[in-house]
């Protein structure tokens, strides 16, 4: 699977833009707020239907617009795909493929499975739990849409039941026999979702650590370890509700269940988010992310395209040399990368065994270069 080609239209600092794209490796090149950023964010919703650093679809339009576009034509085995997001204040989304419009996304979330490394992502390590669940869900749900839906639903019965304890907590009238409903569903729910999570969880580690090892140039004792809030079957799940009743009333907020879940990364025995140096956290972050690719590329059938947003700032040439070497193999597809220093770019290409172009950009104008 590759991108052919994207065009924007008052997508963020993009008035219009068309661009063409190589089938292995994209290099752009620019300063800081020039779009470098924006470009990937553009391929990751046409694959995604959302934006990987803005939550909502206001952010992306261009200042003093009421709309943005993205066209993207992407290549799947022998089928042209053709993407267009479309976006108009104040909240009229629509994504179209081929001509159709897609009436539920969940049900094209998979279809053109991507990964993003940026720097955002060190909050994988030192942010709160919720940064990690995310990490687990996007990578199951673009492989599985049955999670993906019983995810969505999860939360919808959650908000509910959050909902609920804040009415009881208002006007005192005891609402048991819609509490054990909710517990109930979500049990049903909670069990199949801590399952998908342990079995992903589990499968990916193999991976991880191998990826860790060639990434460090040593060998670390690594493991990525999920933390199920609570376990067990359903009748294991409702009693964890009811047990935590009072707390939940009180709080006026669901205190247990899979929406508290987590995952840790381990080296030596203790959490790298604890006794990780720089270059560990970074080895650890890119290990999970390029786990989190080829167990995609397993699942769904086909390669991910690769996003990598400004990931050489700060690494040592060491590391460098060796995320390139992995990514530069036949086991990836199409790459993007983007870099402040065009000298660091002149250095990485003629080292790249596959095809590649390079482009910069200003202001929001790309210019292709070629390799």
């Amino acid at each position: 699977m590759y991108l052919e080609k994207v065009i924007l239209t008052n997508f963020k600092n993009y008035s219009a833009a068309d661009v063409q794209f190589a089938r292995d490796f994209n290099i752009i090149t620019g300063n800081n707020g020039q779009g470098k950023t924006n470009l990937l964010d553009a391929i990751y919703l046409l694959c995604m239907t959302k934006s990987y650093f803005q939550y909502s679809e206001k952010n992306l339009i261009k200042f003093d617009k009421d709309f943005f576009r993205v066209d993207g034509n992407f290549h799947l085995n022998d089928e042209i795909i053709n993407v267009v997001c479309k976006y108009k204040l104040p909240n009229n989304k629509s994504f179209i493929v081929n001509d159709k419009e897609v009436r539920k996304f969940s049900h094209f979330i998979g279809k053109l499975p991507a990964v993003m490394i940026a720097p955002g992502d060190i909050q994988l390590i030192e942010e709160g739990s919720e940064e990690r669940r995310k990490f687990i869900d996007i990578s199951i749900c673009q492989g599985n849409r049955e999670y993906l839906e019983a995810l969505n639903k999860y939360n919808k019965i959650l908000k509910q039941r959050n909902s609920l304890l804040k009415q009881i907590n208002r006007d005192g009238r005891s609402q048991q026999e819609l509490i054990d409903y909710y517990n109930e569903e979500m049990a049903i729910i909670s069990e199949f979702i801590m399952n998908s999570r342990r079995i992903f969880t589990d499968e990916i580690n193999i991976i991880y650590n191998e990826i860790y090892e060639q990434i460090a140039s040593g060998k670390e004792d690594v493991n990525c370890l999920y933390l199920p809030d609570c376990q067990g079957q359903k009748a294991d799940f409702i009693e964890a509700y009811r047990a935590s009743y009072k707390k939940d009333l009180i709080l006026e907020r669901t205190t247990k269940g899979i929406h508290k879940d987590d995952l840790e990364f381990i080296i030596s025995a203790l959490p790298v988010k604890r006794i990780g140096s720089q270059g560990q956290i970074k080895s650890t972050i890119f290990a999970a992310k390029l786990a989190q690719y080829h167990w995609l590329k397993k699942i769904i059938g086909t390669k991910p395209i690769l996003l990598l947003d400004d990931i050489f700032d700060k690494l040592d040439h060491h590391r460098v040399t060796n995320l390139l070497k992995i990514i530069d193999s036949d086991e990836y597809g199409q790459v993007f990368i983007t870099d402040t220093y065009s000298e660091r770019v002149n250095n990485i290409l003629p080292e790249l065994k596959k095809k590649s172009n390079s482009f910069t950009i200003n202001e929001g104008k790309v210019a292709a270069h070629g390799k």
